[in-house]
C-alpha cells in the first residue's frame, strides 16, 4: 500500500468552517474498504478511529477524508485488510502562496533570520513539506529547469548547502509567525517565487510549458499541495520598470490574478502584494520605477480581494532587498492585510490610501498642499520630521519647494516656497531612493503615491514684475487719494523684480510716504479670474478703474496669495494699479498674480490653459 498523491509527511490542509478536506490516491494490491485514523499524539480524534474513508480495486485505491478539525499535529493512518500507511505530520490551517521575485525569494542577511516556529511549515521548492526556517527558496532543490536549468542539486547536498548561505531572510516566517499569533493556527507557506523575474516570465499563457515556466512550475507545486489556499503573497515589479513594460503592468496583473484564481478554482482568492521600494546607486527611470509603484498602489481599485501593502519606509540590507529585520515589520503589515482579505476580520482597516490633494486657500503662512489620508489608524506620525513629499512636474523632475510638512491627524500639511508654476504635482517617495518615514498607528507606511495634482488648483499666470513706479511722495493716507495715473503720479521710471516679491526694503526703509505702481496684463480671450496678493502695508488695488482691493491696515509680512478677489475681464488689455503706503518705512512691497477658474480639469491636465499674460 502507497500514497501517491493527497497526503505528504509534514502537510499543511487548509482548513474551512467544516474542517480540511483532502482526497488520498495510492497504489494497492488488495482489494477491499480503506479505513483511516487520526491521532494527536496517542489518542484518537472523535470519529476519527478505523473510519471507512474510501476502497482500493484494479490495484489503486482513493480515500477522501472530510471534516478534519483545525490543528495538529496529527498522525493519518490509513488501513487495507493488513496493510497499512502512516503519514506523520500533518496540520490543519491556512495555506499561503508565495510568488514573485527576489523580495518574495527572501535575500535578507541570515544573521537576522527569525526563529523557526513549530506550527509554521513550508512546501519547500523540491515538493517537500518541512518546518519553515530561512532561507525558504532553494532554486537548486526545485525539479523544474526553470528554477535552475535542469540541474537540480542531489538530496544529500542540500543541507550543507543551506548552512553555507549567509543571505536568504525573507518575509514568509515572519508572516506566518504573525497569523499563528493571529488565527491560534497552523501555518502553510508555499515557496514559488523566483529573484530578478519579470511579469512576461510569470505569463499564464505559457502554462503549457510545465516546469520550463515559473507559471508552470507554481502550478505543479499547487498541484502537489492540492488544496484551496487562503492566499496569495506577492512581491515583484522592479523588473516591469522599463519605459516598454512600466505601461503594461496593470493590465498583466489583472491577467495573472483572473488566472490564478480560476486555475484554484476560486475567483475571490485574496492577493496580498507589496508596492515595490528602494534602489539605491542607479539613477536614471525613476518615471518608470514610480509608475510601477503607483499602479499598485491603484491595483485594488481594478481588482477585487486584493490589497498593497507599502514598504518605502523599510531598511535595505544591500541596494535593493528588505533587510532581514525590517522583513519582521513587513510581515506584520502582510498579515494584517490577509486577516482582513481572507479570515474576513470586520476591525481590519484596509491599507492607508491618498483621498484628496488640495490647496490650502486661507493657510495663515501663504502657499500650502492638504493631503488627506483615508483609513489611517490612530493618527500619522514619524520619527523625526516627516519626511518623503515632494513636488515634481510634467517631466517628472523634481522641486524642492516644501519648506515644512506638518502632521495632523489623517493630514499632512505643506508649507511651499511661492511658486510661479501651477503645473507641479504631489508626489510621496519621488524616485528610486526616497526617504519616507511616515507611518499610522498600525505601523502601516504611508505607500508611495504620485504625482496628483491638487484638485482645487487653479491654472496661475506669472507674477507681475514689471512695473511702472512713482518716486515716494510725501503722506500716507492713501484711502483720501484717488487712483493713480500719469498724469496725477508725475514722473514714473519702469522697473523689472527678479523675484516674485516686489521688495522695495532698500529705499522705503525709514521713509514715509505713498509710491503707486502701474501695470498691465493682457488676456486673449474674456476670462474669469481671481487676483492673488499678498503686501505688508495700507494697500489699495485698481483693475482698470474699478477697485478690487482696499487694505489700510495691511502689515508686516507679505504672504503671496494671501488675499483673493473674483473678477471678469474681457479680451484685450487691463491696467493694473497700486497705491501703497510705506508705513513709515515698515513696508516692503507686495506679491500680485492672476489665477483663470472654472477651466475643465482636462484642458489643465493637456497643459494648454490660457492664463493672462503680464506686462514685461
Amino acid at each position: 500500500m502507497r500514497i501517491t498523491s493527497g497526503l505528504l509527511t509534514g502537510h499543511v490542509l487548509q482548513r474551512t468552517a467544516s474542517g480540511a478536506s483532502v482526497t488520498v490516491r495510492g497504489e494497492s494490491t488488495t482489494p477491499g474498504a480503506v479505513k483511516a485514523t487520526i491521532t494527536a499524539g496517542r489518542k484518537a480524534l472523535k470519529g476519527w478511529s478505523d473510519k471507512v474513508v474510501g476502497k482500493s480495486a484494479k490495484g489503486v485505491f482513493s480515500a477522501t477524508l472530510n471534516s478534519i478539525p483545525t490543528g495538529g499535529p496529527y498522525t493519518v493512518t490509513l488501513t487495507l485488510g493488513e496493510r497499512r500507511v502512516v503519514v506523520q505530520q500533518v496540520f490543519v490551517g491556512d495555506l499561503w502562496l508565495m510568488a514573485g521575485q527576489s523580495n518574495m525569494e527572501g535575500v535578507g542577511n541570515l544573521a537576522d533570520a527569525p526563529k523557526p516556529h513549530p506550527l509554521v511549515r513550508n512546501f519547500n521548492m523540491d515538493h517537500r513539506w518541512s518546518q519553515a526556517r530561512d532561507p525558504l527558496h532553494h532554486l537548486n532543490e526545485s525539479p523544474d529547469v526553470v528554477h535552475n536549468g535542469g540541474a537540480q542539486q542531489a538530496l544529500a547536498d542540500r543541507e550543507p548547502a543551506k548552512r553555507g548561505r549567509v543571505k536568504g531572510t525573507g518575509v514568509g516566517v515572519y508572516f506566518g509567525i504573525a497569523m499563528h499569533r493571529r488565527t491560534g493556527v497552523p501555518q502553510g507557506l508555499i515557496a514559488t517565487a523566483h529573484g530578478g523575474t519579470s511579469m512576461d516570465q510569470w505569463d499564464q499563457a505559457k502554462r503549457t510549458l510545465g516546469g520550463g515556466s515559473l507559471y508552470g512550475s507554481m502550478l505543479s507545486s499547487l498541484a502537489d499541495v492540492g488544496q484551496p489556499i487562503a492566499g496569495v503573497l506577492w512581491y515583484q515589479g522592479c523588473s516591469d520598470t522599463g519605459p516598454d513594460t512600466a505601461p503594461l503592468f496593470t493590465e498583466r496583473m489583472k491577467k495573472l490574478v483572473a488566472a490564478v484564481r480560476a486555475d484554484q478554482h476560486q475567483p475571490k482568492l485574496p492577493w496580498i502584494q507589496v508596492q515595490i521600494a528602494r534602489v539605491v546607486g542607479q539613477s536614471g527611470g525613476e518615471r518608470e520605477w514610480n509608475s510601477i509603484q503607483e499602479q499598485q498602489r491603484l491595483l485594488s481599485t481594478v481588482i477585487p480581494h486584493l490589497d498593497t501593502v507599502a514598504a518605502i519606509d523599510l531598511e535595505l540590507d544591500d541596494l535593493i532587498h528588505i533587510s532581514g529585520k525590517a522583513y519582521a515589520t513587513l510581515g506584520e503589515r502582510m498579515a494584517l492585510a490577509a486577516s482582513r482579505l481572507a479570515l474576513g476580520e470586520e476591525r481590519a482597516v484596509p491599507a492607508i490610501q491618498v483621498a484628496s490633494v488640495k490647496e490650502v486657500i486661507d493657510h495663515p503662512y501663504g502657499a500650502a498642499l492638504e493631503v488627506t489620508f483615508s483609513n489611517v489608524v490612530g493618527e500619522l506620525r514619524s520619527a523625526g520630521l516627516p519626511l518623503g513629499f515632494t513636488l515634481v512636474d510634467r517631466e517628472h523632475q523634481k522641486h524642492d519647494v516644501i519648506y515644512k510638512t506638518t502632521l495632523d491627524g489623517n493630514r499632512a500639511i505643506l508649507e511651499l516656497v511661492n511658486q510661479d508654476r501651477s503645473d507641479l504635482r504631489v508626489m510621496y517617495g519621488w524616485g528610486k531612493a526616497p526617504a519616507c518615514n511616515i507611518t499610522d498607528g498600525r505601523n502601516l507606511a504611508v505607500p508611495v503615491f504620485g504625482p496628483l495634482a491638487p484638485s482645487n488648483r487653479a491654472p496661475v499666470s506669472q507674477w507681475l514684475r514689471t512695473w511702472d513706479v512713482s518716486a515716494i511722495r510725501a503722506g500716507e493716507e492713501v484711502a483720501k487719494m484717488p487712483q493713480p495715473t500719469t498724469r496725477n503720479m508725475g514722473v514714473l521710471k519702469r522697473r523689472s523684480w527678479t523675484s516674485q516679491f516686489i521688495d522695495n526694503h532698500a529705499t522705503w526703509q525709514h521713509t514715509s510716504g505713498h509710491v503707486a505702481f502701474l501695470s498691465s496684463i493682457t488676456l486673449t480671450e474674456a476670462m474669469e479670474l481671481e487676483l492673488r496678493t499678498g503686501y505688508d502695508g495700507p494697500f489699495r488695488l485698481w483693475v482698470d478703474s474699478t477697485e478690487v482691493v482696499t487694505d489700510l491696515n495691511g502689515t508686516n509680512p507679505a504672504i503671496a496669495d494671501i488675499v483673493r478677489k473674483p473678477l471678469k475681464l474681457a479680451k484685450g488689455t487691463h491696467k493694473v494699479t497700486v497705491l501703497m503706503a510705506l508705513n513709515g518705512g515698515r513696508a516692503w512691497g507686495f506679491f500680485l498674480r492672476f489665477a483663470r477658474l472654472k477651466v475643465p480639469a482636462a484642458v489643465i491636465e493637456a497643459g494648454t490653459v490660457v492664463v493672462p499674460v503680464p506686462l514685461g
